[in-house]
């Protein structure tokens, strides 16, 4: 396996050390290294003075192990990833998995170490975003829910900017329409800031309405909650575990596990249990060897009723209306 210590900012002067790291150079803006460690395009756009987009759309010939290493403090990263294939985000040896069908949407303030481990055979579609903290805070000013606390947000002593998600349909969608645009054309800068803005607006309509979690996280918190998230997801098929015994295994008070869950996430442990079973029960019927009534029982709820009820209100459509869509 490859180590790749490297570090992100606006400015692009990252980008030549982090070549040199894989044996590669850089070429207008481009990252190019051998074909022995991946082929496909690494390129980074300077949208503006506050604002950089690194694009990835390459495919893995050997195990990567990038730990990002910032020596900059002054923005953060918002990370739109669709990766196919096994990617791992690692905080101090505690990882959970990223890309197109887990979290594909993180936030990070530079300050945070962190590590993203890529297996040979993964498929890496990926925009990511370095904006100045002064000028994202100007951004999310206008969003009418933060105004009165924006100044909390930004301020090291009171809280830690932080968290995985999934983006929403409107982003992906952004992102496939700049996939279709050959990276050869000379309006692919353009195209490239214009799917930028995107995201950047609608990761700020996401933010609408949504409760703003202030809290300091340090690094054994992140750990905690993440190593949470990781017995949920591989519990799935049983039922939701309690509060009580997940605070528990965190070393936290409920209250404490509660709000840091929930600033991390976006939602409560019980609706991330919850969206996740959802997610993985679509699965199992998408496979189509399985009826309505196995699937519920294969992840213990009620009955089918009850699953069908809980489908309907995540997804819009019933079990078996979706499966007649496929």
């Amino acid at each position: 396996m490859r180590e790749v210590i490297h570090e992100y900012a606006v400015e692009l002067d990252w980008m030549e050390p982090m070549a040199k790291a894989m044996d590669g150079y850089l070429e207008n803006r481009q990252i190019k290294v051998p074909e022995s460690i991946l082929t496909g395009i690494r390129y980074a756009c300077p949208v503006n003075p506050a604002l950089t987009a690194f694009l990835l759309d390459v495919t893995y010939h050997q195990d990567v192990l990038f730990k990002m290493r910032n020596t900059r403090d002054d923005f953060i990263g918002l990370y739109f990833n669709l990766t196919e294939g096994e990617a791992i985000h690692v905080m101090d040896k505690v990882s959970r998995s990223m890309g197109r069908w887990s979290y594909n949407l993180a936030i990070i303030d530079s300050i945070l170490p962190g590590d993203y481990l890529i297996k040979a055979g993964s498929k890496t579609y990926m925009i990511s975003i370095f904006i100045k903290k002064s000028t994202f805070k100007e951004v999310l000013s206008k969003v009418p829910n933060l105004k009165d606390i924006i100044d909390a947000i930004f301020d090291r002593e009171k809280n830690t900017v932080i968290r995985f998600d999934r983006m929403s349909n409107h982003a992906w969608w952004l992102m496939n329409e700049l996939k279709k645009t050959p990276f050869e054309s000379p309006l692919f800068d353009i195209y490239f800031e214009a799917a930028t803005y995107g995201l950047m607006a609608d990761y700020m309509d996401q933010l609408i309405g949504q409760e703003i979690i202030l809290e300091q996280v340090v690094q054994e918190d992140i750990n905690k909650i993440i190593s949470s998230q990781t017995y949920l997801i591989d519990n799935l098929n049983g039922i939701f575990p309690g509060i009580s015994h997940l605070s528990f295994m965190a070393n936290m008070s409920e209250t404490k596990y509660k709000k840091l869950f929930k600033k991390i996430t976006g939602s409560s442990a019980n609706t991330f249990f919850l969206n996740n079973k959802l997610s993985k029960a679509k699965e199992m019927l998408e496979e189509g060897t399985h009826s309505v009534n196995e699937v519920a029982t294969a992840f213990s709820f009620f009955d089918s009723s009850h699953f069908i009820d809980q489908f309907r209100n995540f997804y819009g459509i019933t079990p078996k209306e979706y499966l007649n869509l496929l």
